[in-house]
């Protein structure tokens, strides 16, 4: 993708997103909560998760980052509600592993495919993956 085709991704998808984010706020209960947070630029948000019988029921997040992260984060909130763990998992390491290659997630959504995209977008993959990296260690390690 060429630059100018980058710079409009951002601004048609990415500031849209960032300016209106899915479930932006602290919820009064979460069932847990995931700390994401990148030590070299500061982003910092933390994740509530809510679950029942076995699958996430809904996904907040709040704090603050740039628009790459945040966008990144609200996107994925809304991809992982009603999905096991397992499936978050999985869904996590192929999102992650597409950003680090040369390739896409196959039968990804629109919205994960967009971001997939902006890997080129001025070295900001560390931004993309924040919360998506967070959320893999998490549900990896965790006896849910």
């Amino acid at each position: 993708m060429k630059k100018q085709e980058l710079q409009q991704l951002f601004k048609n998808e990415i500031l849209p997103e960032n300016e209106n984010p899915y479930h932006f706020q602290e919820p009064q209960r979460a069932s847990f909560t995931i700390e994401a947070y990148n030590s070299m630029c500061g982003d910092k948000y933390t994740l509530y998760f809510n679950i029942n019988e076995g699958h996430i029921t809904s996904v907040y997040f709040y704090g603050f980052g740039c628009a790459l992260s945040k966008a990144s984060i609200s996107i994925m909130c809304k991809s992982m509600e009603h999905l096991s763990p397992k499936n978050i998992t999985t869904l996590s390491d192929q999102f992650i592993f597409a950003m680090d290659q040369e390739h896409s997630t196959e039968n990804a959504d629109k919205k994960i495919q967009m971001l997939q995209q902006l890997k080129h977008f001025d070295g900001r993959v560390d931004c993309i993956k924040l919360g998506w990296e967070a959320v893999k260690n998490h549900f990896e390690n965790a006896d849910l």
